[in-house]
Parts: structure tokens; sequence; C-alpha cells
């Protein structure tokens, strides 16, 4: 395998149409030169997304999403721009055995180095003489070697200075050894955080191990579990255990399957139940829901049966319905979590339960009547309203559904239990209303510039010849990176500068605001030279109040004066500068 090459990825995204590509995902409607469609990227009711079929671009109006075609399948199937160049690929027929690894940003690549190195120390050990009671352990919960080495499931080794022993000699500094979590310090010295348990590693959404969860298996301990300390790689809320493993899966069958353990994800996933995840806790974060979005997938709440996974499930249900994700429940029956039912009825059940999972709504409805006496009006009452408020951000049907079920069970009229609940009028279709982040009027000069700078090589003659400068670091290295590209290239175009733009983060991330922020479907020279003199304006007045600072702050006449002289010298520059344009 090697590195796919940049014009292989250009000839690609040429042999591509951007919007038969969306096409095959979302509608799309041909309104003038472009096309629209509903964005999949926010909650959109209007077609706000503009499909360019002439500049190979999308943009949406309201979420201010937008890139190329390898950048529309990186996000809404939540792939990495490797695997968005391969789909691709595979849609218009290009055959592609290249393999596309993205640049390691250095500041944390010592740190991925360290736990890759730790996670395999700690697979050697399950493999030698020391981890033969683990992995009878392992086979007794039918755990496989494929599986184990699909997780890359280890042992932490009952000495205490083993892996910090590894580690040291390795020369790794012992301070950040105890940031990963890793080791223990003590002044100088150090032992190991993890001693005699299975290490299980917990993996990033690209597949990288960030930490582990160590289970015990031959001793008593009230900590049964021990995890990964919060680390600059490893931050709980931003994971979803298996995510890495599952993800395909998870599209194949078209849902995924939310349980508590990393056990349970493990052992079902060993007994071909492959498009499971776990939770890191008992609740989501707000990055969680937006990976589970993502999926585009309706999502399988299989909580522990008891309490607090009830609990669980409606706590959790409620914040994926309000984030419009299409929420089923499945509660076990005469088993506490997924691993022992599967012990103790086999995988088929578990598989039936899956396909007679319950709608969340139901669930819900279900769980309201826990601890009711329902023949009691007051509490019949209560219930019923909890189940009107449970609907009242609903759809209409959702609602009307939900009235119908209550009425009949409880032989209660309909249109009074209507009056109860405000049903939405039906919104016509609005016209597209742009929103834009707020921006100063630098920012929005700028970012057009860039725009423009990235969309055509005439404009970059254009800028060093009226502007050349710009006051960000960020932004000048932007520039530069352009410069170069049209170098190397002799021409430039934005859909393939986005992917030449995906080898650097700041870049990436700069590139993707820009073409999501600025609308470049009518790009004329004339409004471009309009930014550069807007800007050339801002600089000026920028730079007579350094100015002014800077006199004020002097009490030396002739320094006062050299500073007077620069700035009518710089100023008589930009007027200059500002005839030409």
């Amino acid at each position: 395998m090697e590195l796919i090459s940049e014009d292989k990825i250009n000839e690609i995204r040429n042999s591509a149409d951007i919007v038969n590509i969306i096409g095959d995902y979302i509608p799309l409607k041909a309104q003038g030169k472009n096309y629209f469609g509903v964005c999949p990227f926010h909650d959109d009711h209007t077609p706000s997304m503009s499909v360019s079929r002439e500049r190979q671009l999308f943009k949406c109006f309201v979420c201010n999403k937008g890139g190329n075609v390898f950048k529309f399948v990186q996000e809404y199937e939540n792939i990495s721009f490797g695997e968005a160049v391969k789909k691709v690929a595979d849609k218009v027929g290009i055959p592609l055995d290249y393999v596309y690894t993205k640049k390691i940003n250095t500041k944390y690549s010592l740190d991925y180095e360290i736990m890759d190195f730790a996670s395999k120390i700690f697979q050697n050990n399950l493999n030698s003489k020391e981890g033969v009671e683990a992995k009878k352990y392992l086979e007794q919960r039918n755990i496989t070697d494929n599986i184990i080495k699909e997780f890359q499931i280890g042992l932490s080794l009952k000495d205490k200075k083993y892996l910090y022993n590894v580690l040291t000699k390795k020369n790794y500094d012992l301070n950040k050894l105890d940031d990963l979590g890793l080791i223990n310090k003590n002044g100088l010295d150090g032992y190991d955080r993890f001693v005699s348990r299975i290490m299980i590693p917990i993996t990033n959404l690209d597949g990288k191990v960030v930490g582990f969860t160590g289970r015990i298996y031959n001793t008593e301990d009230p900590a049964k579990y021990i995890n990964t300390k919060e680390t600059e790689i490893y931050k709980k809320g931003s994971i979803i255990f298996n995510y890495y493993n599952a993800k395909n899966y998870i599209r194949e069958r078209k849902c995924a399957i939310l349980v508590e353990g990393n056990m349970d994800a493990i052992r079902m996933y060993s007994s071909g139940i492959r498009n499971v995840l776990a939770l890191m806790g008992t609740t989501l974060t707000k990055e969680q829901i937006e990976i589970l979005k993502k999926l585009r997938v309706p999502i399988i709440l299989m909580l522990d049966n008891d309490n607090a996974g009830s609990i669980a499930t409606i706590n959790i249900g409620d914040e994926l319905l309000k984030n419009n994700l299409n929420v089923k429940v499945v509660r076990l029956k005469g088993a506490k979590d997924p691993d022992e039912y599967i012990v103790k009825f086999g995988s088929d059940a578990l598989e039936d339960a899956i396909n007679h999972s319950l709608n969340y709504l139901d669930y819900k409805m279900d769980y309201l009547k826990n601890n009711k006496n329902l023949n009691n009006t007051e509490e019949l009452i209560e219930y019923v309203k909890s189940v009107l408020k449970m609907v009242e951000n609903e759809d209409n049907l959702t609602k009307e559904i939900t009235l119908q079920k209550i009425a009949q069970e409880y032989n209660l009229d309909y249109e009074i239990l209507k009056k109860e609940l405000v049903f939405k009028k039906e919104k016509e279709e609005q016209p597209i209303k742009v929103i834009t982040p707020s921006k100063d009027k630098y920012q929005i000069c700028v970012s057009y510039i860039l725009y423009y700078l990235m969309s055509d090589a005439k404009y970059l003659k254009i800028y060093n010849k009226k502007l050349g400068y710009l006051k960000n670091a960020n932004e000048r290295n932007l520039v530069t990176e352009i410069e170069y590209y049209i170098k190397n290239h002799g021409k430039i175009n934005l859909a393939d500068f986005i992917s030449y733009a995906e080898n650097d983060d700041k870049i990436r991330n700069m590139v993707n605001n820009i073409s999501g922020y600025v609308d470049g479907n009518d790009l004329k020279e004339e409004t471009f030279l309009e930014y550069i003199k807007a800007l050339n304006d801002i600089l000026e007045k920028d730079n007579m109040q350094k100015i002014k600072d800077k006199i004020n702050k002097s009490t030396d006449i002739n320094e006062q004066l050299e500073i007077i002289n620069k700035q009518i010298s710089m100023s008589k520059k930009r007027i200059d500068a500002k005839k030409e344009v």
C-alpha cells in the first residue's frame, strides 16, 4: 500500500459530479444555475444547502457548512478524509488501492506513541506464561483470540514496577507517563497504575489508543474497573467506546446499539452483533450526541436492567430526542445486562429482542406509569398530563397518535385531550434566510479576499500588488500556502485546494470556515478590488492609531518627528495604491 498522491485525489474529484454524488444522499432541486436541498448538517426544514455544479462546491446558508465533494461525504458519513476519497472513487469507478494518511499533529504524536507502545506491552503480557489465567477467564466469557486481537486486549502484570521499568528504559519522561495515566509518580520514582488487570484499550474516533479500562479477573476488589484519568488526548466526553470498530457495521445494519459497559460491547461484538457502542459513563455529552447524530441512524438504548439503567434510559433518551434522533429501547428481561443475557439465553434471543425494540415514546409512556395507581383519578390525571408534556414539542402526527392511544386506553374524550395540546401550524416554505457568524469588518474583508485567492490564480497577482499584507499570522500562512500551491500547479481552484489543505489542521480549519462563510457564487474582479480597498482603509486606520499612541507615549520631540515622517511616507504609499485600485 502507498500514500495516495495529490494528483490522484484531484483526478477523482474532477471525475465526480458533486450534484450527482450529493444527490445520492439528499434530494436536490434545480434553482437557477445551482441546486438546492435540505441541509443534513442541522435541523433544516427548508432547502438551505446550495450545490454548484460549475464550481463543484456545496454550501449551507444557515449552518455555514461548505466544501467540496469529499468534504460532504466525510461530514455526512462521519468518516476520515481518506475514507471519503475511497467512497467517491468507488462511486465514479476509479480503482483505488492506495491508502491516505494525514500528517500527525506533532503536539501529541509522542502521547500516541507511548500509549500504542503500552498497549503492545499489555498484549504481549496476555500471551506470556503470566497471561494463562487471564486468557482462560476470557475464553470462559466466549471472547475468542480473534476478538482479543481486534480489541487489542491485554494484561497488566502483578509486578507493580513492570510497565514502569519497560517505559523508563525507553527513556520516556516520568512526568509524561504520569500525565498519561500509565504511571503513578512518587517523587523521582513511580509504580504502575494498572496491576493484575485485563486491559481494554480505549481508542479515539480515528482508532488511536488514548486510554485503558482495567478489569479484575482473579481477585476480589471493590474497584471492578479502573479507567485512565482524563489527559490531553483522552477526553471521556468526546469518545464513545468501540466507535472505530463498529462504524461500518452500524451503516450496514442501519442502527446503533448503545450499552453501558465495555465488556457488554465486546461480548455482543464477539457474538456477531457488531453495531454496538458503549457509554463512557451514565450520561451523554454534547460532543458524544454530535457523534451519534452524524451516524444518521436510529439509536437503540440497551442499558442495564436495574433502576439506575431505567433512569439513565430516560435521561439519555430525552436528550437524544431533543437532538432530533430516532430513539428506540430494549429492556432485557431476566438478566442484568447484555453480557449476562447472552450467557443465559444466547445471542439469537438478543438479536430477537433488538428486532422488537420499542419506540422511545412508547417506552416512556409505560415508564411514566411506574408507581402510579391509574384507577385513582388524581394519579390518572397526573399521568395523562405527564404524557401530554412528553409530546408537546413533537410533530403533529406523533401528538395525534399519542392522544388516540390515551383516549382509547382510558376511555377519555379525545377533544378534551386535544384542547390541552397546542398543535403546530404547518410551516409554509420560507425563502432562504442567510445567517452568518458575527465578524468584524476586518474579518469579513479578509475572509472574502482569501476566498478569491483560493478560487483563481489571477487574484494573487492583484493581492500582491495592491495589498500584500494581513495582520494575523495564520492568515499570512494561508496566503503562503496558496502561493506555494499556485507555484507548483500553475493554477488554483477552491475544490482542489480544500483537498490539499487536509494535510494541515490549522490551514484545513481556516479553509473550511472561509468556504462555509463566504457565498462565492458570483466572483467578480471589481468586487475583489472593493474588498482590497476596504481592507487597506482598515489597516491604515489601525496604523494611524498605533502612531498616535506612540507619539503620545514619547517625550522626545525628535522621536515624535521621526514617527510622523514615517507615518506620512506610509500613508503616501497607501494613497498611491488606492489610486491604482
